[in-house]
């Protein structure tokens, strides 16, 4: 019903309500899980429309974006992306952002249309993401999941005294696939190693980002990291 001199307009002529609003409270996602990507369950992780429906282009995603798309063009050769900042800052969001330009190139493409020139045509269709939270399940070497994932098996023997996956080593598991590592807040896992558990987690996270600038070798590291003076903020910087 509209009041005198109003046009009889309804919500719906100009507004396209989102199923958290027209389904229930079930539906309100209040905060962004990595690991929620590859869920069974339905999630808006998992969805790479609905998320990206609901993902603002902030200046940060824009920067790794564009960043993403120069070096898959040969323009740039910078495949470490790192999410810094505390809790809530959004790095979660921007990693599952991350996350689908890999997995889900026709979604980001449709969605980047008119925000970021190029990106949908630079994408990757046949790419590997693999992710590693190791809030939701523990490993004793990070090169565990990343080798379980590409279904390569290295030579534990080599590894039982001591040491750890070299350059040589990871390229070969890499192959020729194009393959996105992310690894979400790895300073409480690096906080709990002691011994050779320690030095072989510190030496493969060293090997893994220097592989990363290796140019035959497609391999992308993304890593949230929460506070400056870690660990894996020292290497970080390092290879910087």
């Amino acid at each position: 019903m509209s009041v005198e001199g109003t046009p009889d307009t309804e919500i719906d002529d100009v507004l396209t309500l989102s199923r958290e609003l027209t389904e229930g409270d079930s539906l309100i996602k209040g905060q962004i899980r990595l690991y929620d990507v590859d869920s069974d369950e339905e999630t808006l992780e998992s969805d790479a429309k609905r998320f990206y429906d609901r993902t603002l282009l902030t200046g940060g995603l824009e920067d790794s974006m564009k960043r993403l798309r120069d070096t898959l063009n040969g323009e740039d050769n910078i495949r470490i992306h790192e999410m810094y900042g505390p809790y809530g800052t959004g790095k979660s969001h921007q990693m599952v952002a991350m996350y689908h330009a890999f997995k889900s190139p026709d979604a980001v493409a449709d969605w980047a249309e008119d925000r970021i020139e190029g990106l949908g045509d630079a994408l990757p269709r046949d790419a590997l993401p693999i992710v590693v939270s190791l809030q939701k399940e523990q490993y004793d070497y990070l090169w565990e999941p990343l080798f379980e994932q590409l279904d390569y098996e290295p030579d534990e023997d080599e590894y039982a005294e001591g040491g750890y996956p070299t350059i040589d080593v990871i390229k070969d598991a890499v192959g020729d696939r194009t393959v996105a590592f992310f690894m979400d807040e790895l300073e409480d896992f690096f906080q709990s190693l002691k011994g050779r558990r320690e030095g072989a987690n510190k030496g493969f996270l060293q090997a893994l980002l220097e592989t990363t600038s290796r140019p035959d070798t497609e391999l992308y590291a993304i890593i949230s990291v929460l506070r400056e003076g870690s660990d894996v903020h020292d290497i970080l910087s390092r290879q910087q």
